[in-house]
């Protein structure tokens, strides 16, 4: 009896949290199961009140639920859904398993990277709900208060940032930084709660925790959040979900870098180093001042690292990091003169000596890349002599030559470029930028419009010695490990009218929920809004309607080619339009947007969540369909991604 009371007394108390008449009363005898069921759904309730999630009482379940179901276990998982932000129904837990309950259970296993995320609340859906309820510690809130936050109903806005690609976590190296989000906060201040990260094993054949010792997240250099290396696992797929202390704020307007480092074992296996891992942000939980609690993927890509030995290294490293400069190092067009050389940056890094000592960059070297042209020194002017430049801190250094091939008889489309005689001192734990810049050669001569040069400064690069020379104070060269990251630009495409593209605000999805009593399915309208600048010329925007694949018109693809697709291209700025382009003048701008919409149709609709993204802009450079197709930095102009269903 005493045991009976006790659970009579939790009842109540939570009755009394959660307000009264939460549950209806239950007639007859209570099975004990029922009992489970009452304690597991009020403490859900109470989580869902409070913002936070409960580790009080993990509830067994113990059958399969899917559309149809019915009962106790249907109402508790209706509840820790509506706890985690998954489940919206203006009645509440019905207990009854429909369409609603499927899309909210497919939104809370792609986040939580299950595979497929098809709704269906199986083994696999059990096993992680018992991972996340026993691991997820809880976050209370006062329920409809803000904590301090200032603004409203908020979002948030993701971009991966380039500043770490190719590090490299020393045996024994504390808190080194593998990747980083920027996080904008749209409308509403934002408290980052959890961060949900996954390590996936690229050349790594042992399990995580033999390479690392810890996992640590941090906002804008101040870290809130730790967890030992071994909460990764291949039993949760090597992703756990790193809770983050009070505090962690980016304001309503402002960027903030969100950061995850790794700490090396101390004792990495030698058949082990120089193993690679990916590391994936793929959740990220967060409350708005008006209270509201939300967890997203925010869908940015990933980062790959390895592991090294560091023997000397401690105190003697130099690391390579690709400039937060889109403009220069995401693929664009670059505007060069018919018949003059132009001068051009193709890429843009910084140089960070983490060392103790000032270091001396004799020798230098970086990769180019070009097609179209037969040869590299066929696109750069100056023949032995390439007129190719590193800048450091502003100032040219050095003098460049062909290093595969010196006497400019076959220097090839990928060529190494020396810089001799650099003699550049970095001073010790001073970062310092450096772009290389190249002149090109008039189009009148060897390169064509549409050829395109690349720029890479990575461990290929950094691997010979013979290439890059950079010693201490001893006149001790750095070693391979003691050089570190990479940074490689994006192939940029030499055109004398042509044009930049920028992605306006946010690429937006709006879902128009269907009806399952009359078999009316799901649809959503995507939209994604950019600018374009014209240059050298005015240019001609194709206004076919894009297409989901094709040659003759500008394309979308969406993430998955099901349902059917009406799109339209329209000019929000009032450009010049005629029947078969908008005109953007040399020196102009104007606004454009392309619309899709998906639902049920001549090609049916299948269950799953769909985006769509820009893929291709058709253009010409005469007022007529398109003829050029552009291709370059579109990485961005995707919209999210939303669940649409089939009812019929």
């Amino acid at each position: 009896m005493r045991k009976l009371g006790t659970i009579g007394i939790s009842i109540a108390t939570v009755l009394s949290l959660a307000g009264a008449g939460v549950l209806a009363p239950v007639a007859g005898a209570v099975t004990i199961a029922e009992l489970q069921a009452q304690i597991a759904t009020l403490t859900a309730q109470l989580a869902a009140l409070t913002g936070g999630t409960s580790t009080t009482a993990c509830y067994a379940f113990n059958v399969d639920l899917t559309v149809g179901s019915t009962g106790p276990d249907v109402t508790t998982l209706q509840n820790y859904l509506q706890g985690t932000g998954h489940f919206t129904f203006a009645g509440g837990a019905t207990g009854y398993f429909g369409p609603i309950t499927q899309t909210a259970v497919a939104a809370w296993q792609a986040a939580n990277g299950i595979a497929p995320a098809v709704g269906y609340f199986g083994p696999i859906s059990r096993a992680k709900y018992n991972t996340l309820c026993s691991s997820t510690p809880a976050t209370p809130e006062t329920p409809g208060t803000s904590s301090g936050l200032e603004g409203g109903s908020g979002s948030a806005d993701y971009k991966l940032l380039s500043t770490w690609s190719g590090e490299e976590v020393g045996e024994g190296a504390d808190d080194v930084e593998v990747s980083g989000l920027e996080v904008e906060a749209i409308d509403s201040d934002l408290e980052l709660k959890a961060v949900r990260v996954n390590f996936d094993q690229g050349t790594a054949d042992n399990d995580f925790e033999e390479y690392a010792d810890e996992v640590s997240i941090w906002l804008d250099g101040e870290e809130f959040g730790r967890v030992d290396a071994d909460d990764f696992n291949d039993d949760n797929a090597f992703q756990s979900t790193i809770a983050l202390d009070s505090g962690a704020v980016v304001e309503e307007g402002e960027k903030g870098e969100l950061v995850v480092a790794v700490s090396g074992a101390r004792n990495i296996d030698s058949n082990d180093v120089t193993e690679t891992w990916t590391v994936d942000f793929t959740q990220v939980r967060y409350m708005d001042a008006a209270g509201s609690s939300v967890s997203e993927d925010p869908g940015t890509g990933t980062r790959t690292f390895s592991f090294e030995t560091f023997a000397t290294a401690s105190s003697l490293e130099l690391h390579i990091t690709l400039a937060d400069n889109d403009a220069v190092n995401k693929a664009h067009l670059v505007d060069v003169h018919a018949t003059e050389n132009t001068r051009v940056t193709i890429l843009d890094f910084e140089l960070e000596n983490k060392g103790d000592t000032d270091l001396e960059y004799n020798e230098f070297g970086v990769n180019l890349d070009v097609t179209g042209s037969a040869d590299v020194d066929d696109f750069i002017a100056g023949g032995t002599s390439p007129q190719i430049y590193l800048v450091l801190d502003g100032e040219d250094y050095g003098t460049a030559s062909y290093q595969d091939d010196a006497d400019d008889i076959s220097v090839g489309t990928d060529e190494d470029i020396l810089f001799d005689d650099v003699n550049f001192t970095h001073p010790a734990g001073e970062t310092v930028s450096g772009q290389i810049e190249v002149t090109i050669r008039g189009l009148d001569e060897d390169p064509d419009v549409g050829d395109t040069i690349q720029a890479t400064l990575g461990e290929t690069e950094t691997d010979q010695t013979a290439l890059v020379d950079v010693r201490d104070e001893s006149n001790t060269q750095l070693a391979d490990a003691q050089i570190t990251g990479s940074a490689a630009g994006e192939a940029n495409e030499i055109r004398d009218v042509g044009f930049d593209i920028a992605l306006v605000g946010t690429p937006t999805a709006v879902k128009t929920a269907g009806n399952a009593s009359t078999g009316t399915s799901d649809s959503a309208e995507y939209t994604i809004t950019f600018d374009v600048t014209a240059w050298g010329g005015s240019i001609f925007i194709d206004a076919t309607s894009p297409t989901r694949a094709g040659t003759t018109e500008s394309n979308v693809t969406t993430s998955v080619s099901t349902g059917t697709l009406t799109t339209d291209i329209r000019t929000d700025s009032g450009a010049s339009e005629s029947a078969s382009a908008f005109t953007v003048l040399e020196g102009q701008t104007e606004r454009f947007s392309v619309i899709g919409r998906v639902g049920d149709g001549d090609d049916d609709l299948a269950d799953g969540y769909l985006d769509m993204s820009l893929s291709s802009l058709r253009y010409n450079l005469t007022d007529a369909t398109g003829t050029l197709t552009y291709t370059l930095n579109l990485g961005e102009f995707r919209t999210p991604a939303v669940f649409l269903d089939d009812q019929e």
